[in-house]
């Protein structure tokens, strides 16, 4: 039923696509909010693809040349990745499609009875 935008070309993106939308049609969490959500994933893991074809090829570090200087740079590529994984967290959080909010692991713990449980417990 939904499918990804036009923009997206990059297989590793629209895979994500699908896995996401079944997700939220699991959790009967599928909507037009949440879609541009997964929207948002997907063109961010392109751009991550991206940024790691271009680490593949240059490296983490450059050579980088100004004039008679010649020195290593880290390739801005490596922070793109990392800024671009923590955001897509972000958004998967939101639509509740991290670990630590999966429905089978987010249930409360119940407190151990009073006086039970061991010495750290009980301090």
């Amino acid at each position: 039923m939904f499918k990804p935008k036009s923009a997206i070309t990059v297989k590793a993106a629209k895979e994500l696509f699908d896995i996401l939308v079944e997700e939220l049609r699991i959790d009967d969490n599928l909507s037009a909010r949440s879609i541009m959500l997964v929207d948002n994933i997907v063109l961010l893991e392109q751009l991550k693809q991206r940024a790691i074809a271009d680490i593949k090829k240059r490296g983490a570090v450059e050579l980088f040349k100004n004039g008679s200087q010649e020195m290593f740079r880290d390739n801005k590529s490596v922070d793109k990745v990392i800024k671009i994984v923590e955001q897509q967290r972000k958004l998967q959080a939101e639509l509740k499609l991290t670990p630590a909010s999966d429905r089978k692991v987010s249930g409360v713990v119940d407190p151990p009875p009073e006086g039970g449980g061991d010495d750290f417990e009980r301090f």
